[in-house]
């Protein structure tokens, strides 16, 4: 899959295309769905997801909301969908175009759009003035393809960026899992931490939690680290230590059960939380806690 950081880039290669519309915060079920109809018979055209590397909202420095996936995991899950691009387009570019003319410009001339796709509540152009009425009328002039995904439901309520949001801090990570359609992941390259697990007895890998990405409640999961291509069972702890010296910022902390090889600092790694175990809590001693996280990886054995 090709990453172009602006509509121009596209532009160049002078290929037709079909055009998911989005932000596509999660890449949730509903999105998936959107990215499976630009997908759909594009021939020889390109299958091409037009976003943001940053929320509209943040953009215009507004109060906003966490994130769901980073850039990097949004990519992965994309290019696992099927799309053959994603534009990172600039917001500032767009914000105060006339929808009509973002219409115009930037989806038939510069990326030569056959198709878009797009969910029911899409807005487009200055002030989000631009809704599906809006776009379907200007599909049917210029005879492009439109396919408009109304709300999918999981566990009897419409999946939503927001919705995920709200399971994930509540620790209802199954349910979060589910919208998703994959599980919930936090990536980045492996730090060096406190040497606190290793003097324990347990050593660990340390992937900070991007500012900005939503953070999961404190506490203890299964998961799936995978590293250097390959993926090991881990038990997790998302939180701030509070029994050894609470850190500033929660960090992201996992044991990997079955891996006795070199440190791994500076790699890339993906933890992928599968189920909560319990919260984070104080312990009255390190010998205490040594022991509850001896029991929290049985309790990862019998899981995963």
């Amino acid at each position: 899959m090709i990453i172009y950081n602006s509509i121009e880039e596209f532009e160049k290669t002078g290929k037709e295309s079909q055009v998911a519309l989005g932000f596509f915060d999660g890449v949730h079920l509903g999105h998936r769905k959107v990215i499976g109809d630009c997908i759909a018979e594009k021939g020889d055209r390109q299958a091409v997801v037009l976003t943001f590397a940053e929320s509209p909202a943040k953009t215009l420095g507004k109060n906003d909301v966490s994130l769901i996936v980073s850039n990097r995991r949004k990519i992965e899950l994309m290019e696992e969908r099927g799309a053959d691009a994603v534009i990172f387009a600039d917001f500032l570019q767009l914000r105060d175009m006339a929808p009509e003319a973002f219409f115009t410009e930037i989806l038939c001339k510069k990326l030569r759009a056959k198709k878009v796709c797009c969910g029911y509540n899409y807005r487009f152009g200055k002030h989000g003035s631009g809704d599906i009425g809006l776009l379907k009328t200007l599909c049917e002039k210029a005879g492009v393809a439109i396919s408009v995904r109304e709300p999918v439901f999981c566990d009897g309520r419409p999946v939503s960026s927001s919705a995920i949001r709200e399971l994930l801090q509540g620790g209802e990570l199954e349910a979060a899992n589910r919208m998703l359609a994959a599980s919930f992941a936090i990536t980045g390259d492996i730090g060096e931490g406190n040497h606190l697990g290793t003097a324990m007895g347990f050593p660990t890998v340390n992937i900070p939690i991007d500012e900005g990405l939503t953070v999961p409640r404190y506490g203890v999961y299964a998961a799936r680290v995978t590293v250097g291509g390959k993926t090991y069972h881990a038990a997790t702890n998302i939180g701030v230590h509070p029994t050894v010296g609470a850190n500033d910022q929660p960090i992201c902390e996992s044991f990997l059960l079955d891996y006795a090889g070199e440190d791994l600092y500076g790699e890339y790694a993906k933890c992928e939380l599968i189920r909560f175990i319990r919260p984070e809590k104080r312990f009255g001693s390190e010998k205490e806690l040594a022991e509850q996280v001896g029991r929290d990886i049985e309790t990862v054995k019998t899981i995963l």
